[in-house]
């Protein structure tokens, strides 16, 4: 039986990753209300960051390599955990609140998280809640670690806020069965309009895939682009990623490396390789998929 699997979206993944970022602050006055060493939290705050700068190449990876599917998914069962542990703490601090009003304390637990904390948990919480708070903690914070430690193995690159990447590599074309499962309709759809008799007649058409991270875009682009029929209707194929932010020399190095037509007197002069691309590529029919996102 096929295996079928279930892509993990980057963008959901990133929403839970803010609520648990804002959350790991919450849990650090809880622990220091126990006098107990906030280190722990520290260490997670930057795992979190960690894996969080890794999500979009992982996302894009999912689809070709299934070591990296695994991990998202592993992933995504951690970060529940150490967000249904975060709830755990957040409904511990409300229970107290409302008790806390009966004896006057609303006020001052609006006022400041801390200082609710410092009046009602140090009398109200039990130790046997903080343990187990603790035992939690440590668990999800180990398996979220061994986690960040794959990730040079994976070899997954990491991205930052301004969309610069530390790394670059070759995109995998490759595409698993399973991966696209109930897709047929949309691809066989693509493909016809990509070889239809209005697309022959004009000198460049676009086919935009659009849509929110990790409902598969880049898994679809990739099924058409390797499709059989659409192998022998181009005299070229090209697949490119272009990254943020757009770089022109690295995306036309991309493209004669694809098409075979890089020289190494060429490579390190922009203008003689869109001159060479042009030439390889007039009057011919070609195919470029990109991949950014």
């Amino acid at each position: 039986m096929a295996e079928i699997a279930c892509a993990v979206g980057g963008a959901f993944l990133n929403v839970l990753f803010e609520r648990l970022a804002s959350r790991v602050e919450l849990l650090k006055m809880f622990q220091k209300n126990k006098h107990d060493d906030d280190g722990p939290l520290e260490k997670l705050g930057n795992t979190l960051v960690g894996l969080q700068i890794v999500l979009s190449d992982a996302e894009n990876k999912q689809a070709s390599d299934q070591h990296v599917r695994q991990w998202l998914n592993k992933l995504q069962s951690a970060v529940y955990s150490a967000e249904n542990l975060m709830e755990e703490v957040h409904y511990e601090a409300l229970k107290l609140k409302v008790e806390g009003q009966h004896q006057n304390l609303a006020e001052t637990c609006n006022k400041k998280v801390f200082r609710f904390f410092s009046d009602c948990c140090g009398r109200r919480l039990s130790d046997d809640f903080f343990l187990n708070i603790k035992e939690k903690l440590e668990d999800t914070s180990k398996i979220l670690e061994e986690l960040e430690k794959q990730i040079g193995h994976l070899g997954l690159q990491r991205y930052f806020d301004s969309g610069k990447k530390l790394e670059t590599r070759p995109p995998s074309t490759s595409v698993v069965e399973s991966d696209v499962f109930g897709r047929q309709n949309e691809i066989e759809e693509l493909i016809d309009r990509l070889m239809s008799k209005e697309a022959s007649e004009k000198n460049l058409i676009v086919l935009p895939i659009v849509g929110m991270g990790g409902i598969g875009k880049t898994t679809l682009a990739k099924a058409v682009y390797n499709d059989e029929k659409v192998k022998g209707h181009f005299g070229l194929k090209a697949w490119i990623c272009v990254s943020e932010p757009y770089d022109a020399f690295r995306i036309s190095k991309g493209l004669l490396q694809e098409i075979g037509s890089l020289e190494p007197k060429d490579d390190n002069n922009l203008n003689q390789m869109q001159v060479k691309l042009k030439e390889r590529l007039n009057g011919k029919r070609f195919q470029v998929s990109n991949c950014s996102g």
